[in-house]
Formats: structure tokens, sequence, C-alpha cells
């Protein structure tokens, strides 16, 4: 195999994906490049003509479509942001382990062509619910492929199809068609149960991230009240408080917690459901640190990031379905709703990255409004509040200053003496998830911050 310039045409993929029309679509592009600019939507770029198919290695399909979508979509996969500041690039699970799955497979690519499309239109056309005629074939196209997936023998232990429907379920969020959404879920959940759900393996920790993603998106709709609240969509969590002497299932669960998260929980304010769910961090968030110095150091690069890509999305589900299920049942503030929004912004909160702004300042809000209605907190609680609103104002400034941040920070100066130097504020943080490589970050975050409380001091006099 001769080495091919990149920067000149292809024949062998012109003739396979219908590139003879191309000359056409670009004089179009260019000319609506100025328009895009002006308009402020991304714009054609080199991934979108030039990269194409190197080695003609897509699967064939029947109806010859443009492949802008899929060249965008590693793009930005590869430069997005797994968890606190942990870009894997091409080892991204979506790109390492799901991808290679679709390319291998000509019904699974259909759908998966499917999604990239209607992520491809949606940055183009964020106030656009309708789908391009494009994108209409593609579903058309997918959905005849699924359809006769489905009809096979033991249809229901196929990965291929699991994953099929979660490339349809993106595009159906992107249209925002939330029945034909939930619809969606509610089948993959069948399939799910049939075979007993999913495993630990690479390949499923990705599609349970996947799945996870649009779950707590469904839940955060109901939570934040955006969408009707569905029981079905999403089942109510019964919730438990004990009091003291804990049992000793829930003494074990609170052994493995960070001490200033063990305090909090020993005021049993706590219920059971969110001591589970705190336990649940304390498993993955050792895999935040450098591999090198991290307990789980013997971790092969692939199985540690697709850990983090799956079990923090699984913990924002829980948390937010836990939310959910205390608003449910009239426990609408407290300290609950702090840690749960709180460690759910750390971990989820793209600040910007992708169009999910409107659910990040909701969430921000949200926060902000149940620390202020926690009522005489105690000492623990009030050292919990110090770090999350750190932690809170460090993760979502990576994109540009978020003023409902700095108002959650700044009211906590103003309230807790102790958040007033770093000294104290780095002996508190230490007492919950501490990690060294974002020691710095996070003391310029609290400097701005005591910057801001001496201007309002000052002001004040």
């Amino acid at each position: 195999m001769g080495v091919r310039n990149l920067y000149e045409p292809d024949a062998r993929s012109d003739s396979r994906h219908g590139l003879q029309e191309q000359g056409s679509v670009r004089s179009e592009s260019v000319s609506s490049s100025h328009d895009s600019e002006a308009s402020n939507v991304l714009v054609h770029t080199v991934l979108d003509s030039n990269r194409r198919d190197l080695f003609a290695s897509y699967p064939a399909v029947t109806v010859r479509y443009p492949m802008e979508s899929v060249d965008e979509y590693v793009y930005i996969q590869r430069n997005e942001e797994l968890l606190l500041k942990i870009r894997p690039d091409v080892q991204h699970p979506v790109l390492s382990v799901l991808f290679p799955l679709s390319m291998q497979d000509p019904g699974l690519f259909k759908c998966f062509l499917v999604g990239a499309q209607s992520l491809y239109e949606w940055r183009r056309f964020p106030h656009q619910a309708k789908p391009s005629q494009t994108m209409m074939r593609m579903q058309s196209e997918a959905i005849s492929s699924l359809q006769k997936r489905l009809a096979l023998p033991a249809a229901h232990m196929d990965d291929g199809l699991v994953l099929s429907v979660l490339h349809l379920m993106v595009a159906d969020a992107c249209l925002r068609d939330l029945p034909s959404l939930k619809s969606h879920l509610g089948g993959i959940r069948q399939i799910l149960a049939l075979r007993g759900g999913l495993g630990t393996s690479p390949s499923h920790q990705a599609v349970r991230a996947l799945l996870t993603t649009v779950e707590f998106y469904v839940a955060l709709g109901q939570y934040l009240q955006v969408s009707a609240d569905d029981l079905i969509a999403v089942p109510s969590q019964r919730i438990q408080y004990v009091p003291h002497p804990f049992p000793p299932d829930v003494c074990r669960d609170l052994s493995s917690l960070p001490i200033g998260l063990a305090e909090a929980a020993l005021s049993g304010r706590i219920s059971v459901q969110c001591i589970k769910l705190l336990t649940s961090v304390a498993q993955w968030a050792p895999l935040i640190d450098d591999p090198e110095s991290s307990p789980d150091s013997n971790l092969d690069a692939q199985t540690r990031y697709c850990r983090l890509f799956c079990e923090p999305r699984e913990f924002s589900r829980n948390a937010v379905v836990l939310l959910l299920s205390l608003q449910r049942a009239g426990l609408t503030s407290g300290i609950e709703h702090v840690i749960c929004l709180g460690l759910a912004i750390a971990v989820r909160h793209l600040s910007g990255e992708n169009r999910t702004n409107f659910f990040d300042h909701a969430t921000l809000d949200a926060v902000i409004m149940n620390v202020k209605a926690v009522d005489t907190p105690t000492v623990p609680e009030s050292e919990l509040i110090i770090w999350l609103a750190l932690v809170i104002n460090w993760r979502t400034q990576s994109a540009g200053p978020q003023p409902i941040a700095d108002d959650l920070l700044d009211y906590v100066i103003d309230s807790f003496p102790a958040s007033r130097t770093w000294k104290s504020v780095s002996v508190i943080s230490r007492k919950f998830f501490w990690f060294d490589r974002f020691q710095s970050e996070w003391e310029k975050c609290w400097q701005w911050g005591l910057q801001r409380y001496r201007q309002r001091f000052l002001a004040s006099k």
C-alpha cells in the first residue's frame, strides 16, 4: 500500500461514498461559510474535507452520504474531557472501544451515522428541531436495519443492538423528541433486563456510560422541572434514615468514606441511600490521581479510562435520581441536595464545551439555593459546604468566569469564617476528596474569592 497525500482527492473514497457530488456540496459550503461565521456557528474545517476515508475503511452503505459528521465526531471526542481535566485523546473509550465496533458492523454503522449527523446538525442549528433531508434518509435506513436485527434469534444478547438503539437515542435528544427518547429508553431497559444487565468489559462499560448519560439528563430535566414528572422513565427510590446506633452495613459504608464525609453523615441527616452513593465515589475517586501515584496503578490505561468514563456518570445519574426521589417525598432542600448537586456538577459540568449550558446553569442555581436553605449547619456540614463551594467554583471556570459559581463561593466566604484563610480551607478540603494535582488551581480560585471578599468589606465601610 503506497503512501497517499492526505490533501489530494481519493478516487476510491469518492466512488464509495458518492463524493462525485462533492463539488456542489463544497461550493454550497463555501457560499454559506460567511453566513455561518456571522451567526457564530461552526464552519467546515480541514477535518471536514481532508481526513475523509483514508483507506476506504468505512462499511458499505446503500445510500451515499457525506462523512463530515464522522470526521467532526472523531475530532470532538479526541478533545473531550473525560473527567476533571483528564483527556485521553484517541484512548477515549468512545474512540478506542465503541467506534471500532461501529466500523466492523454495517448495520451498527448506519445507526452511528444517525447519531453523528444529528450532533453535526445540532451544533450548526441550535434552535432548529427539524431534521435535514439527509438526516431523515439516514434515520429511515438505520431504523430498517435495526428492525431486521431485532428479528434475529437471541437478539437481546447482541451488544450491537444495544449500541444501535443508543445512537438513535442521541438523535432523539438532538431533535428534542422526548417521547421517542423515552420509548427507546424503555426498549433498551427491556433488552438489558432480558440479558441480565451489562458486565464490566471495556465495551460494556462504554455502553453503560452512554446509556447513563441519557438517563442523567432525563432525570435532571424532571428534577429541575423542565419536563413533566414521569415515574416510568425515572422510578423513585425508597428513602431511609436510620438513628444511632447505625446498623453494621451503614458503619462499613462510613468507614470507606473520607473523614469529612463520614463526620457529616454521623449527624443522621443523610439518608442510607446518600451514604451508599458516596461510597461509590470512594471507589473511583483514586483513579483521578496520576496513575503512578494511584493505589490502582497496575490498571492498564484502557481499563482506567473506561472506568472513569462509566462509573462517575453512573454516580451522577444515581445522584439526580436520589434528588428527584427526595423532591417527590416532599424533602425539597437540605444537605443531601447540596451533596448530590455539588458532586454531580463536579463530574458533569461541561463549562460551555458542549450544548448543555442550560442544565449547567440551572444546576448551579439549584445548588446555591440549597446551600442557603441549610438551616443551622453543623461543623462537619459547614466544612462540607466550604469544600464543595471551592470545587464547584474551580470546576466551572475552565471555559471562562461563571458569576453564579463566584456567587456561591462569595456566600460561603461571607458566611463561614473558617473559609477566610487558605491554611484553614486546605486543612478542611483534605478531609474530603483531595487531589494534589489540583492544589495550586484550587488555591488560585480561593484567592480570587478572598480578593472579592476584601473588596466588599472595604466598600461596606
